[in-house]
C-alpha cells in the first residue's frame, strides 16, 4: 500500500469510494450519516482534490482510501475553545477519511491519518481540526489515540428526521 497526494485523474476512482462507503456503511458502528445523492457531493469531493491536499491509498493503482485536507471545516465552530488561536491559513481541516470496506482492520486508516499531519505540518500549517459524528466510535477512538482532543459538540441536519450530533476534535501539530 502506498499513500500519495491525489490528482484531478483520480476523481472517479475517490467518488465511487465515497459512493460505496456510503452505502456499506449505513446501519454499522461507520456510520457517520454519508448518503448517495447528499454527503458527500461530487462537488465537495472535486473541490478537495483540486485543492492539492487529498491524499488517497493504492493498493496497485486501485484507490482504497482518502482523506482530504483544505483550511474549512464547512461549518461556523469559531466559538469553539480551540487548543491553538490559528488564522484559517494555519490550519488543516481533515475530512472525509474513508477506507474501503474491504481493506477495513488493517491499520489504514492510522497510516493515513498520520501521513496527513505529517504533510499537513511540513506545509507548515500548526494545528489539526475535524469533526465526527459522536455515534462513530470507532473514528473518534483513532483520533484520540493519535493526540486530538474533543473541544465541543454540535449538531448538524443533514437531511435526516432530526439533526445528528458531531464532536469537534482538534490537535496541534
Amino acid at each position: 500500500m502506498r499513500i500519495r497526494v491525489a490528482e484531478k485523474a483520480d476523481f472517479p476512482a475517490v467518488m465511487d469510494l465515497y459512493l460505496r462507503a456510503s452505502d456499506a456503511m449505513v446501519g454499522t458502528p461507520f456510520d457517520c450519516c454519508w448518503r448517495r445523492g447528499g454527503h458527500p457531493s461530487e462537488e465537495l469531493v472535486a473541490s478537495l482534490i483540486d485543492g492539492g491536499m487529498t491524499l488517497v491509498a493504492l493498493e496497485g493503482e486501485q484507490v482504497i482510501g482518502a482523506v482530504g485536507v483544505n483550511h474549512d471545516l464547512g461549518h461556523d465552530y469559531g466559538a469553539l475553545p480551540w487548543l491553538v488561536d490559528a488564522t484559517d491559513e494555519q490550519v488543516a481541516a481533515i475530512h472525509l477519511l474513508v477506507i474501503d470496506e474491504a481493506w477495513r482492520g488493517q491499520g489504514l486508516s492510522r497510516k493515513l491519518l498520520l501521513t496527513c499531519l505529517d504533510e499537513s505540518r511540513a506545509r507548515g500549517l500548526v494545528t489539526a481540526r475535524l469533526d465526527a459524528t459522536a455515534n462513530n466510535k470507532p473514528a473518534i477512538r483513532l483520533y484520540q489515540s493519535e493526540g486530538f482532543e474533543i473541544v465541543g459538540e454540535d449538531s448538524v441536519d443533514v437531511g435526516f428526521d432530526e439533526p445528528i450530533p458531531f464532536v469537534v476534535m482538534e490537535r496541534v501539530l
